[in-house]
């Protein structure tokens, strides 16, 4: 994700993560209970295997305390995995998995299958001689979906009692059906739980490993003797003395949510999985678009690259984050819903932004023979050859929305001493005209179809961020007879110019909209809209040679740009859902 997306200027909303509800207060007053001293003490986790063994209604000997459930699935791998044996296991699943098996040196053997029931005799065909473990997840990460206790039990009754069957349980607390009680009959399992997801606590990266105590005594060897810090362990420890009844009221509370998050997807075009998580894991037309603009908006969710239809998005966790999530989401409606009539065309629905906002020159103005060709004539002026490939460059590069700075820009770095002033007399002169030579405005031509404009202004409110001074800007709008279209025109003498979010805020300002849409066509624009929390859409300006569009498209992509299209009439359609 690129540094734009991540440094969004409002309160980020991290749904990607699948961390449960924040602590509350009562985490630190134990600390204050407990006082420094905890500091200097190596801690005794056995206080904390016993009462999480109390909460699972186990005895305490099969119950080991890890750093994380990581620390118990590597635990798992490298006490049970030698380097030449193999670990089955259905895939997709917790990238962890893999990973700790391909460190104990075992050969991995990926099992695909239709999600949502155990592909137990696609599992069995794998299972040789040379097999370790089964390692499965109920509920699964990232698909969301669970196994029944029944399809675990029949595996592991069929599995050669050397093979050891771990099953990832992390998200046990929010599935409809607990095995935790039949698995510990099942000398073979070892369960992996965890207390950052369901007690939301991740930050203190406490985890077990779950199963018979001959399984757990061999862990304990494969582990160092104190793998929790005493803060964590207290902190824990209180939790599961003191805080269970506030548990289960989260995770009824996602449980409730999440059906409802679903129902949101759904609006939007997605298709959500059936959930037994804390999460829900959807498929979208455009997953990307969906990760970008919702990352643009401050709200973080998990994309898959070996899944790339996919986006995971942890249920919110309060009624607040819930409003953004749904907001953002709709916001992106118009691309997401699919269909020709997705962005509410003329006397149809209205999903996605409640504003769309465009930059002028290189998305409305074709201004290849205009501003940009007064920026070589003028530097030519001044005895410097700068062609528009050069010019392109340079706005690709950022900090390049002022034509009179880039042009001073161009010349300073070709040893030419000048003032800004001087300058922008001169490229003034060649842009607007004289009484000698007409200028070059003349040659400016709208890019989209007057058509499209008119049909978008009946269904949204649009408006039009620019570094034009305005006079400029108007009559441009003017010649072009879609000033109409336009209800807020923002110009340098508005606000500071791009990348400051602040014109594009103005803009939301004067067209009353939370929600918008910005086409621009440099890295300033995509920057702009990404810290006013507006979805960047990136413009490739028309004319471009091939590997001049290709790197102008990079720069807007790497700026944060949701999207990127051509321009044209219609830009690629992006109007058409």
């Amino acid at each position: 994700m690129s540094g734009a997306m991540k440094g969004a200027t409002r309160d980020v909303i991290d749904l990607s993560m699948n961390e449960g509800e924040p602590p509350s207060r009562e985490c630190f007053d134990v600390l204050e209970r407990v006082g420094p001293g905890i500091l200097r003490k190596y801690a005794d986790p056995r206080p904390l295997e016993e009462a999480y063994a109390a909460y699972l209604g186990t005895d305490p000997a099969n119950v080991l305390a890890t750093t994380g459930g990581d620390d118990a699935i590597d635990r798992v791998f490298r006490a049970f995995l030698g380097a030449d044996q193999e670990m089955v296991f259905p895939t997709p699943t917790f990238e962890m998995i893999p990973a700790c098996a391909r460190m104990a040196r075992g050969t991995l053997v990926p099992v695909e299958y239709e999600w949502g029931t155990l592909p137990h005799d696609e599992i069995l065909a794998e299972v040789n001689e040379r097999t370790g473990v089964v390692a499965v997840l109920t509920p699964d990460n990232p698909t969301s979906r669970a196994f029944t206790t029944r399809e675990l039990l029949r595996l592991a009754d069929a599995l050669p009692p050397e093979v050891v069957l771990l099953v990832d349980s992390a998200y046990a607390e929010f599935a409809d059906e607990d095995h935790t009680a039949a698995l510990l009959e099942i000398p073979r399992v070892v369960m992996i739980r965890t207390m950052s997801k369901s007690w939301g606590l991740a930050g203190l990266r406490v985890g077990f490993a779950v199963g018979a105590r001959e399984r757990i005594d061999v862990l304990r060897g494969f582990g160092g003797p104190y793998a929790l810090t005493g803060p964590s362990i207290a902190i824990a420890l209180d939790r599961l003395r003191n805080g269970v009844d506030k548990m289960r009221e989260f995770v009824e509370y996602v449980r409730g949510r999440r059906e409802r998050l679903a129902g949101v997807i759904r609006g939007v075009g997605g298709v959500p999985q059936p959930s037994q998580t804390n999460f829900v894991f959807s498929s979208f037309p455009d997953a990307r678009w969906i990760l970008r603009g919702m990352a643009a908006q401050a709200v973080l969710v998990r994309y898959f690259p070996h899944l790339p239809e996919y986006v995971r998005i942890t249920v919110p966790r309060d009624d607040g984050e819930f409003r953004r999530v749904e907001r953002a989401l709709g916001c992106l409606a118009g691309r997401a819903g699919g269909g020709a009539g997705a962005m509410g065309g003329v006397g149809g629905p209205r999903p996605g932004p409640e504003a769309l906002l465009f930059d002028m020159d290189g998305v409305l103005a074709d201004v290849r023979r205009s501003y940009r060709e007064a920026i070589v004539r003028t530097c030519a002026s001044f005895g410097v050859e700068a062609g528009h490939e050069l010019i392109g460059a340079v706005k690709a590069a950022g900090g390049a929305n002022d034509d009179w700075a880039v042009t001073h820009g161009v010349l300073e770095r070709a040893g030419v001493e000048a003032s800004l002033e001087e300058v922008t007399a001169r490229f003034e002169e060649i842009y607007q005209g004289t009484d000698e030579a007409p200028g070059l405005r003349r040659h400016e031509t709208l890019i989209p179809s007057r058509e499209l404009l008119e049909g978008l202004a009946r269904s949204f409110r649009l408006g039009i961020v620019t570094g034009r001074p305005r006079a400029d800007a108007q009559r441009f709008l003017r010649e072009q007879g879609v000033r109409g279209c336009f209800s807020a025109v923002i110009c340098r003498e508005d606000a500071p110019l791009k990348p400051d979010p602040a014109p594009v805020l103005t803009a939301l300002e004067r067209l009353d909209a939370r929600t918008a849409w910005m086409l621009g066509d440099t890295p300033d624009d995509v920057k702009a809209a990404v810290g006013a929390g507006v979805v960047p859409v990136g413009v490739v300006p028309p004319g471009q040679a091939e590997q001049a569009a290709a790197a102008v498209w990079a720069a807007l992509e790497d700026a944060g740009a949701a999207r990127v299209v051509n321009a044209d009439s219609d830009f690629g359609g992006l109007f058409d859902g």
